[in-house]
């Protein structure tokens, strides 16, 4: 599942121009780029729950925690998120890339992907498909895009 929703991600979420496509039409390429149904399904419930976690309402979106504060991680999620991965979202925090909310948006897509164990490079990417569906994190997507795609071509700084 966590492929195909990379493959959308990276075909249409972050092409400049807004296409519309239904869920039909979607499934129709994914299928025939070799994908199965089931995962297709999965992937799309998957996107759909993740577009409506940002919605702004005060319901949504809890006070932000203290900068004092720590994130404790259950026994399910250490299986998924190893120390690396913790790591990565506590340096996103300190760095002011993801905030309270936007951390937690992130660990339950993560822990509804359906998987055993995530990669910290996974993990980046899922990092920027939660802010990229974040209205309000624009700038936190634009710097953590820069980071992630500066890092993977070799310039770091």
């Amino acid at each position: 599942m966590f492929e195909i929703i990379l493959y959308l991600f990276e075909s249409y979420m972050q092409i400049e121009e807004t296409i519309e496509l239904t869920a039909d039409q979607i499934t129709d390429e994914l299928l025939e780029e070799g994908f199965q149904q089931e995962e297709i399904s999965k992937a799309i419930v998957w996107l759909d729950k993740l577009a409506t976690l940002h919605e702004n309402n005060e319901q949504n979106r809890p006070l932000n925690a203290k900068k004092t504060s720590l994130r404790f991680y259950s026994y399910a999620e250490q299986q998924l998120l190893d120390t690396k991965c913790q790591g990565y979202i506590c340096y996103l925090e300190q760095a002011d890339i993801l905030n309270t909310y936007s951390r937690e948006v992130l660990i339950d897509c993560a822990m509804s992907l359906e998987i055993k164990t995530i990669s910290l490079h996974d993990l980046k990417w899922l990092a920027l498909m939660v802010l990229y569906n974040d209205p309000d994190s624009e700038d936190q997507f634009l710097q953590l895009e820069s980071m992630i795609l500066d890092f993977e071509e070799g310039l770091v700084h």
